[in-house]
């Protein structure tokens, strides 16, 4: 008689999460007569997000933003979208999660 025996999976990924880094980047559209750099940046921080990198550049009338933060969660990155989104109706934003595999993972 064989006796088959199956090993779950375990549900603790605090092992796994040692292993990568979470960023979120950001991109938005907005006018030149929207809110400034010092507006979006303060509700970054009140979400407690920490600004890895900030490139801004410039395309006719429209300045294009785009922000990688890290220290936040998928849902708090989908919440921060809303809230970005939500301070002039005219701000286009889109959100990108992403997992970094690498050598800084260790040094979060």
């Amino acid at each position: 008689m064989t006796t088959h025996t199956s090993h779950a999976p375990s549900l603790d990924i605090s092992a796994w999460r040692n292993q990568f880094r979470m960023t979120h980047t950001f991109h938005l559209s907005l006018g030149t007569n929207e809110p400034v750099a010092g507006q979006l940046e303060s509700t970054l921080k009140n979400a407690n997000a920490q600004i890895e990198k900030w490139v801004i550049s410039r395309r006719g009338g429209c300045y294009d933003h785009c922000i990688t933060v890290k220290g936040i969660g998928d849902e708090s990155a989908r919440d921060l979208r809303s809230e970005l989104a939500s301070l002039n109706g005219e701000i286009k934003v889109h959100v990108e999660h992403m997992l970094h595999f690498d050598s800084d993972a260790s040094q979060r």
